[in-house]
């Protein structure tokens, strides 16, 4: 090893300054050259953990459609308005367009979804539930029968009368809890629940002469009714006296 040093001087024979050196060598024993180990370098160089190099990946199907979607964003742009400035109001509506599509489609889904959902009703109070009645049901549940036979007989509508004294019979059951109305319910499923011996004999006959006037479609005289009545009649005494 050796050190350096020197004075530089002007020489006005060349016209150049010229150094002169002063050599120092080291004396020094114990001074051992640099070395690299080679394979520890190519190790480093060969460990992808050390490539720094950056690399250029293509786009995927997203990406690339995403690409599409904005240039033809941006012919469509120019198209319509054609070049603008980035400080104009064209620039600002260009760049938030795409939000504001994007808004009004959420809010269009979440009102559609809002109009078709049935659980949206879930939102609203409930009201109070709507039973809705057969014809028979709401006679028989809420109507006064006996004012219906007057009705019927002061019209001298003696099928009709039938059919409501039948009604009233059915009626007077159910009160008494012989029978347990239900509209499906056939006049053979009301017989078989009446215990009484007496009582379901007298509504078989009952029920024959019901079906036999209104599902026959037959007329009715006043005679026939009176011969009706008094089974009818009969019948719902006998009701009574059970109770």
């Amino acid at each position: 090893m050796f050190t350096f040093s020197g004075v530089a001087g002007y020489s006005s024979a060349t016209n150049d300054y010229q150094l002169h050196p002063d050599v120092n060598y080291d004396q020094s024993s114990d001074v051992t050259p640099v070395t690299f180990d080679r394979s520890k370098t190519e190790r480093f160089q060969n460990d992808p953990h050390f490539d720094y190099s950056e690399k250029i990946e293509d786009d995927n199907l997203w990406q690339q459609f995403k690409n599409w979607l904005y240039r033809h964003w941006v012919n469509f742009w120019r198209w319509l308005f054609g070049d603008f400035g980035s400080n104009s109001f064209i620039y600002f509506l260009y760049k938030a367009m795409p939000y504001l599509i994007i808004g009004g489609i959420i809010i269009f889904l979440i009102w559609l979804f809002y109009k078709l959902n049935p659980g949206s009703s879930l939102l609203h109070s409930k009201d109070e539930a709507k039973v809705y009645f057969t014809e028979e049901e709401k006679i028989i549940k809420s109507e006064d029968i006996q004012a219906l036979i007057d009705e019927a007989l002061t019209n001298k509508d003696y099928r009709l009368a039938v059919r409501y004294y039948f009604l009233l019979i059915l009626k007077s059951l159910s009160e008494n809890e012989i029978i347990k109305y239900e509209f499906d319910k056939t006049n053979s499923d009301y017989s078989r629940e009446i215990k009484h011996q007496q009582i379901s004999s007298q509504f078989k006959k009952s029920a024959s002469i019901y079906e036999y006037v209104w599902y026959g479609n037959f007329d009715v005289s006043e005679t026939d009714f009176d011969k009706a009545k008094i089974q009818f009649v009969t019948l719902k005494n006998n009701i009574k006296k059970s109770e």
